[in-house]
């Protein structure tokens, strides 16, 4: 007889638990103060790939004072195949301009690009279709009567990125030939050019 209760994991699967939970939350942590210092103080060219290299030394250094074991790793490696593999394909603006590029060659004039994403992106990957969709999905914004409105929850995520680009992406971004920290507040000093103003309110 043991005394584990009715549907308890038992004390060696808990311990596992507990293991596993800890290990996530220590490379959550080390990825966020290494994130940090390095967007505060390194020039970033690309932000993808500057948060895997942050990951990879996040764990490196959690993982290497800790035991590496395979089964830890291969969960490691799941969870970054969903955060890399679909999500990334779906949705970079980056690899969309390397296909963009070698269907047209491999080679498109650099004068060229802005007019590519607005006419081509757009509707060849129905962006604003499926960007809506997710966004009623998620409870962000609601559309009655052709009016785009947004939700409380809308509201505090919207809140919550201005304060996390402001605070958290890097400082030294490289822009082409220069060093800027200017989209930690791109919304700053710009004007409205599209008409925004609902069909009932006309």
């Amino acid at each position: 007889m043991t005394d584990t209760m009715p549907g308890a994991a038992p004390p060696s699967l808990k311990g596992k638990l507990i293991e596993i939970a800890a290990l996530a939350a220590a490379i959550g942590f080390a990825f966020l103060l290494i994130n940090w210092i390095h967007f505060q103080t390194l020039p970033v060219a690309v932000i993808l790939y500057a948060c895997i290299l942050d990951t990879l030394l996040a764990s490196a250094l959690v993982l290497g004072a800790y035991r590496f074991l395979w089964w830890k790793r291969s969960a490691l490696l799941i969870l970054l195949y969903a955060v890399m593999g679909p999500t990334v394909i779906d949705r970079s603006l980056s690899i969309y301009i390397v296909q963009k590029i070698d269907m047209r060659g491999g080679r498109v004039a650099e004068a060229a690009m802005p007019d590519i994403f607005v006419k081509e992106y757009l509707p060849e990957f129905r962006l604003v279709d499926v960007r809506m969709t997710e966004q009623v999905q998620s409870g962000t914004v609601e559309i009655e009567d052709g009016c785009v409105i947004l939700t409380g929850k809308g509201r505090a995520l919207s809140q919550f990125a201005d304060f996390y680009r402001k605070n958290f992406l890097p400082k030294h971004r490289v822009l082409m030939d220069e060093v800027s920290g200017v989209l930690t507040d791109p919304f700053r000093d710009t004007e409205a050019v599209v008409d925004i103003t609902c069909p009932q309110d006309r």
